[in-house]
């Protein structure tokens, strides 16, 4: 993404704000109904798998996608981005975005460019970051495909062109307020953890259904917690990421002060969107003195773009955000790692594609430069392999030795772990069903065997592909 691409992405931005308080649905949306063949109560289908959302909701009225997001994984996973939307995805009539997150809105844009065009709804900050990540993605699809860096094909499943068209098929509804549908209602809430996430509730057939993907820590230092769970009959729950790690900032700056030590410098891949609580963290470092004030460059347009939105949310005293939080700003972005020791910030925060790449074929083979990798990788990606121990690392058709220093610090304590999930799902008088989705298989099982012996719940990990009545 260029710094042109960087201001269309906050001009969207600030269109999606405008949007906030005045839709251009005012009396609903009709959509032309794909009668579901089951009968009036509703089918749910599960599409995606670990870290990807697509639920198939179809009501006696209409095809309802919530999440249309890319998969992240092993080569045989990722390279299902390049295939043809499967033929459900064609033929829904509407698309609900829980985030702006690649795993929940990144398959947009090829659906869109195979010829749909009906509606996508989303909240206001979700809209505001959807043009900066599916900006940031398109772009890294087109700089791989140029250059045919494994384990993507040499054509990208999407272009910037066909993000742009995705982008004006939004329609951003506020937090709270219930939108209908033909025979449904759509009802948004705050889940937290990033800028505009929310749970999804659909109301149809008499029968109610909540989507909640990962939710926020209640000590997010720039959002609120989650609003409460609203009762419904099924529950549709992501399952939750280990918990952060309260020393965290310390063993990230104990990284610095050893690549400093040794005059290096630290490579953290990191998401477009999600870049703000990085910063912030840095930031808060500095000013208390626990790491030198290096120079921190931010190698994404998308990142600062990003920023940027944050920045704006706050100007406009978004009701999501806390309002003692501050976003950091960082220092504008550098084109190579120097001699001086610096901290330098690029995506994609999992290393498989994106200007990363570039920096961390600069970086391992020095045993001065260190690389922090935060978050939960998926498997066989190559941040990945980097937290597993690889000795080298094939990058853009090249391998490359692995001698700086390698960090995994694991989840940054955005996202809510196990038990305060299993607290927000319990709160509420119990589903008929819930159904644990979007994690690795351990942790997935887990919260659904503590939500059944503890709670007494009917608690199911769905197989991919696989279809329910609610």
């Amino acid at each position: 993404m260029s710094e042109g691409s960087r201001a269309a992405a906050l001009s969207a931005a600030r269109r999606a704000s405008a949007r906030y308080r005045t839709s251009p649905w005012p009396g609903g949306l009709h959509v032309t109904g794909h009668r579901a063949a089951a009968g009036p109560d509703p089918v749910l289908s599960f599409l995606g798998g670990a870290g990807c959302a697509r639920y198939l909701l179809e009501t006696p009225d209409a095809k309802l996608l919530v999440g249309c997001g890319l998969f992240a994984g092993p080569d045989a996973l990722w390279r299902r981005n390049f295939s043809p939307c499967p033929d459900e995805l064609h033929a829904v009539d509407a698309v609900i975005l829980p985030s702006a997150g690649l795993g929940h809105a990144g398959f947009l844009p090829q659906l869109v460019a195979e010829g749909w065009h009906g509606p996508v709804f989303a909240t206001p900050g979700t809209a505001a970051l959807l043009p900066v990540a599916l900006g940031d993605a398109a772009k890294q699809f087109e700089e791989d495909a140029d250059r045919w860096c494994p384990p993507g094909p040499a054509v990208p499943p999407f272009r910037a062109e066909d993000v742009s068209r995705a982008v004006d098929l939004v329609r951003p509804v506020e937090f709270g307020t219930l939108r209908q549908l033909d025979g449904a209602e759509l009802e948004f809430g705050r889940s937290g953890g990033r800028l505009g996430a929310a749970w999804v509730r659909i109301r149809a057939g008499g029968r109610s259904v909540v989507f909640a993907g990962p939710l926020g820590a209640a000590g997010h230092p720039l959002l609120r917690r989650p609003d409460p769970r609203p009762r419904s009959d099924v529950l549709v729950l992501a399952a939750p990421q280990e918990p952060g790690d309260r020393h965290l900032p310390g063993r990230f700056a104990a990284a610095v002060h050893r690549a400093v030590r040794r005059g290096g410098s630290v490579v953290v891949p990191a998401a477009a969107v999600g870049t703000e609580l990085l910063l912030t963290m840095v930031r808060d470092l500095m000013d208390a003195q626990e790491i030198p004030r290096l120079p921190v460059l931010l190698d994404s347009p998308a990142g600062l773009a990003g920023i940027d939105v944050h920045r704006l949310a706050m100007a406009e005293r978004w009701p999501e955000l806390r309002r003692d939080g501050r976003v950091a700003v960082p220092d504008r972005p550098a084109g190579q790692v120097t001699d001086r020791p610096s901290i330098i910030v690029a995506g994609l925060e999992t290393a498989d594609s994106g200007r990363v790449l570039r920096h961390l074929a600069a970086a391992l083979p020095d045993p001065r430069n260190g690389v922090v990798l935060l978050g939960h990788p998926a498997p066989g990606t190559r941040a990945a392999q980097l937290a597993d121990g690889a000795r080298h690392l094939k990058i853009r058709g090249r391998y490359v030795s692995v001698r700086a220093e390698v960090t995994a610090l694991g989840g940054t304590g955005e996202f809510a772990g196990p038990a305060e999930v299993q607290a927000w799902a319990t709160a509420t008088p119990a589903p008929e069903t819930a159904f644990v989705v979007e994690g690795e298989p351990a942790p997935s099982y887990a919260l659904a065997k503590a939500l059944h012996a503890e709670a007494g719940w009917c608690a199911v990990v769905p197989e991919e592909a696989e279809r329910v009545l609610c």
